[in-house]
């Protein structure tokens, strides 16, 4: 079966550009994925030369910013003969809109949602002490990785929360 965002009516970069705020991507981020997807879609090679150009950048920088796609995984990286292959599919495999917080739906009410059912008491204790260590934040751009990688359990929110640096 298809996945919906590989339907040719889709397009990729109106959906970045349009939950650009939802995925927690700074300018930079943003446009080396727009740049990323400009190329698959032309279907001209990614490469560091190509990068730096565009963005204005060295190459350490590029190194940056793929470090923080890849650690929010939005972006995987693999090799093939011709060389680097950027993936950005993983970015579509989650709904934003179910991260969006306001103040009539509080944090617990979105992260039961997310799990699918009530959290357990221990769940529910456990999320109060990651978001009272990490805050927020960190807490909900966990739970988005969480969700992305489909690995929707408490215990691999921590994980996400002590190995990464959101």
């Amino acid at each position: 079966m298809k996945k919906w965002y590989k339907e040719p009516y889709f397009d990729k970069k109106i959906w970045i550009l349009e939950n650009f705020d939802k995925l927690n991507l700074n300018a930079s981020e943003g446009m080396l994925l727009l740049l990323i997807d400009l190329c698959k879609s032309c279907k001209r090679p990614i490469t560091y030369e190509y990068l730096t150009t565009k963005l204005h950048m060295d190459s350490k920088q590029i190194d940056k910013l793929i470090a923080s796609l890849v650690a929010k995984h939005y972006l995987k990286l693999t090799t093939n003969a011709k060389g680097l292959v950027f993936d950005i599919e993983s970015i579509f495999e989650f709904d934003p809109e179910k991260y969006e917080i306001s103040a009539n739906k509080d944090l617990f009410d979105t992260t039961e949602e997310v799990f699918g059912r009530p959290l357990s008491s221990t769940e529910l204790q456990k999320m109060n002490d990651l978001i009272e260590e990490y805050g927020q934040s960190r807490f909900i751009e966990a739970l988005r990785i969480s969700e992305a990688q489909r690995k929707i359990k408490m215990a691999y929110i921590e994980g996400v929360l002590r190995n990464e640096k959101l």
